[in-house]
């Protein structure tokens, strides 16, 4: 009888190793998880900038489209925000004479973020606008 109870006294816990492996199992998964998490995070910041770059881009690039025609280089720079900058130029394109005269338009904008991780971000429309 005192085999019986020893034999089921043993079997009602988890041995030491048992209990060191499923720490381990776990630690590994949620380091995992963690580093999941940072980089999507990473990732929904770089969205906000590049979503951010192309509204001021866009912007730009409207204003200088309803302007009244200008066929000479227009180049111009602005901040519209801390960290971003915007840059612009409008520029004859080939040899056309008026009444048929083309720029090119172009807006680049480019986001400057304090942290290493992301860098710098860039967007550059392009357009071209007739007399």
């Amino acid at each position: 009888m005192s085999e019986r109870k020893r034999r089921n006294s043993s079997q009602l816990g988890m041995s030491l190793i048992e209990v060191l492996l499923a720490v381990a199992f776990l630690a590994v998964a949620l380091v995992a998880l963690l580093s999941m998490l940072t980089q999507g995070s990473v990732s929904v910041v770089a969205g906000g900038g590049q979503s951010k770059a192309t509204a001021y881009a866009r912007q730009m690039m409207e204003q200088l489209r309803n302007q009244p025609f200008t066929p000479g280089p227009v180049n111009g720079t602005d901040t519209p925000e801390a960290g971003i900058t915007r840059a612009w130029s409008v520029v004859q394109t080939g040899a056309t004479a008026a009444p048929n005269r083309l720029v090119t338009i172009q807006v680049s904008v480019q986001v400057n973020r304090a942290t290493g991780t992301l860098g710098a971000q860039n967007i550059t429309l392009t357009t071209m606008r007739a007399e």
